[in-house]
């Protein structure tokens, strides 16, 4: 088909209509900018209530570690002012975080302080676009409903007994260098790398710490510094087979770490503590007395 070139009066040209459809349709597409997905800090306390078969309660939910393959929190409960008679109680949760979305779902871990006839709850919610909200539905007891908790400061801090489930330094890919400064401002750091009960196989979430703690102790100050490397345990199950499992553990860190960063073994003295050093002494049953401390030794 033949489509001619018009030349108007005034001496412009005017292309045929299926020319200039022909032209459009040929032009190329610009790329859509690539945009990257949110990022939503979570790490630290958030404060607000939530509801269960009690009532309105006070909450102070502090995050310890979060990311996509391991979260941890202490859940510290106490009166709202328009319900008085609640009482205190806290015990530890964990669960995932993906940064993305900002969905954080947890699961009730070990009391720590118990008020009779209370259960661990769960919580399965998101945080805001801003990263100053987390709100969500309670699950895992009778009469739960939903929680709302905002970035501010804690009204009060925890009993003692709540705590001592706050690690000294929680490490991980968010937190990147704090490691390192433990070790040269206190000499000494508990990582919570945690095993499965009577084993000595590190978990898979532990290794973002062991990673960090490896690069740290590769570089100044500490890359000529001994380390010492701390097994321990929970209270279940005797006092020498504890004693034996804690080195175990204490051997697989310092094994990892000669494997993994070619760390020298003489570089690492491995010692077991058994049960006699609980990280929660009222609860000798818990998960996170079964960990490795990190001390440096001259």
């Amino acid at each position: 088909m033949a489509m001619d070139v018009i030349r108007r009066p005034n001496g412009t040209w005017r292309l045929p209509a299926a020319l200039m459809v022909l032209a459009l349709l040929a032009e190329p597409a610009m790329p859509a900018a690539a945009q990257s997905p949110p990022s939503r800090s979570v790490l630290g306390p958030w404060v607000g209530t939530y509801v269960c078969a009690q009532g309105l309660t006070g909450l102070t939910l502090s995050i310890t570690e979060a990311t996509p393959t391991q979260a941890r929190a202490l859940f510290h409960f106490y009166a709202d002012p328009r319900n008085p008679r609640v009482p205190t109680g806290c015990f530890t949760m964990s669960g995932t975080y993906e940064p993305s979305t900002g969905r954080l779902q947890l699961k009730g871990g070990d009391w720590l302080l118990r008020p009779a006839g209370y259960h661990v709850v769960s919580f399965d919610g998101h945080v805001d676009a801003a990263g100053r909200r987390f709100t969500g539905k309670v699950g895992g007891a009778s009469a739960c409903k939903q929680f709302d908790l905002a970035r501010t400061a804690p009204p009060s801090p925890p009993p003692a007994a709540c705590a001592v489930a706050m690690p000294v330094v929680q490490a991980d890919l968010q937190d990147a260098g704090r490691i390192g400064d433990a070790l040269a401002g206190q000499g000494r750091v508990d990582l919570n790398i945690l095993f499965d009960f009577a084993q000595a196989t590190i978990r898979a979430d532990s290794l973002p710490q062991l990673d960090e703690l490896g690069r740290t102790l590769l570089a100044p100050p500490l890359a000529a510094r001994r380390i010492g490397i701390h097994g321990h345990t929970d209270a279940v199950g005797s006092v020498d087979a504890n004693l034996r499992l804690s080195r175990q553990r204490a051997a697989a860190v310092a094994d990892y770490l000669a494997r993994t960063f070619g760390i020298s073994p003489q570089r690492l003295e491995v010692q077991g503590h058994g049960e006699s050093r609980l990280k929660q002494p009222r609860a000798p049953e818990a998960e996170a007395n079964r960990r490795v401390e990190i001390v440096v030794l001259d």
